[in-house]
């Protein structure tokens, strides 16, 4: 028997690594002579650096910036080979470093500062996981950080957040030079764009701390910064597909010509690309809640996808099955969660290492 194990992230919780890791050891248990092959897989959010560099045998390299905040932070990256380097959003101002939210300060700089370094080392190719910040400040501080500068009314030179966008008088500077030399692709699971009911602030500012009451400030200081630097730069990428992810960030790297690409669909095609998946007799895969969304370009359907069309049998282990989760029968086997009785969040979480390994160890017993 051979078995593929490629699961996403239980977000806030293990890592893909360690998940798939759990899963193998479950299943271990109880099927002997079986081959298990693992490739911890993401969507463009929180793990995107890891299972690029586990599936492609890349390196981790760590890399001096700044957090939201614009305190000292030593971060990583992964390169892939001397000319391709991905990173992570969620890992440079992110759930990823802290949980402190304050969206009036925060700000997307060490993001651009980190591709700043990246192209001035000499990366052809980056791939930036745009999933998992906590700043709101429509992708000012990157634009700052690759050299524009954003000017208020006395014509001082602002350090931009998402509180200040409103001071905002003028765009000066330009772009570093070196930036025309380089690829910069965007990973991201979302098509938001990046004002409106369904921009960056409506959808995803409350949870980075953005009160009801304050929304509207926040979105319209957004459309005021983009406007000016639409004009500026002399491309509007306000209404592209992504440009609201990351709280903004979307739109400030399509502003300097960077791509999108849809983060499950992309990722999977680069880490599962070396495998017959006509070999596979099972695939698993799981993400830290599964529901009907799940169906929506998640992670766990594109891996089953795959599988199914090969004649692989997909099974889902999720920390958690929500609503109108019989939606994903279509995709899957059997869906199973790894919770074993009653227990509140706090429990499943720090104990989430043993209930996958015994979920799938169960699971295992089935399949011998």
């Amino acid at each position: 028997m051979k078995i593929l194990i490629a699961p996403d992230s239980y977000k806030e919780c293990l890592s893909a690594v360690h998940v798939a890791e759990c899963m193998r050891d479950g299943l271990a248990m109880s099927l002997s002579n079986t081959e298990f092959v693992i490739r911890p897989m993401a969507d463009g959010g929180e793990g995107t650096v890891d299972a690029l560099i586990y599936g492609l045998k890349g390196e981790r390299k760590e890399i001096q910036t700044v957090d939201m905040y614009r305190r000292p932070l030593m971060t990583n990256y992964g390169e892939i080979d001397k000319t391709t380097a991905v990173i992570e959003v969620a890992n440079i101002i992110g759930m990823e470093v802290m949980h402190e939210r304050n969206p009036h300060l925060a700000t997307s700089y060490g993001v651009g500062d980190v591709i700043c370094q990246l192209a001035k080392h000499g990366y052809k190719k980056i791939l930036v996981g745009l999933g998992g910040s906590l700043t709101n400040d429509g992708g000012a501080g990157v634009l700052e950080a690759l050299g524009l500068s954003f000017i208020d009314n006395c014509g001082n030179s602002l350090e931009v957040n998402g509180g200040n966008l409103s001071d905002i008088s003028s765009v000066e500077g330009n772009l570093i030079d070196c930036l025309s030399n380089i690829e910069i692709v965007l990973v991201c699971d979302v098509e938001n764009p990046l004002i409106g009911e369904m921009g960056a602030t409506y959808t995803y500012g409350k949870q980075k701390g953005i009160e009801v009451n304050e929304m509207s400030v926040f979105d319209e200081s957004i459309g005021r910064f983009a406007r000016l630097v639409s004009e500026y730069i002399g491309l509007d990428a306000s209404e592209t597909p992504g440009a609201g992810a990351a709280g903004g960030i979307g739109y400030g790297l399509l502003s300097v010509g960077s791509k999108i690409e849809p983060g499950a669909e992309y990722i999977a095609d680069i880490v599962l690309d070396d495998l017959d998946m006509d070999t596979f007799d099972y695939v698993f895969t799981g993400e830290g809640k599964s529901d009907f969304q799940t169906k929506y370009g998640k992670l766990p359907v594109c891996v089953a996808k795959r599988a199914n069309a090969s004649g692989a049998k997909s099974i889902l282990v999720s920390g958690g099955l929500g609503k109108k989760y019989n939606d994903l029968y279509e995709y899957f086997l059997s869906m199973h969660s790894i919770t074993d009785g009653p227990m509140d969040l706090e429990y499943a979480i720090k104990n989430a290492e043993t209930l996958i390994t015994n979920t799938c160890r169960n699971i295992g017993r089935l399949l011998v």
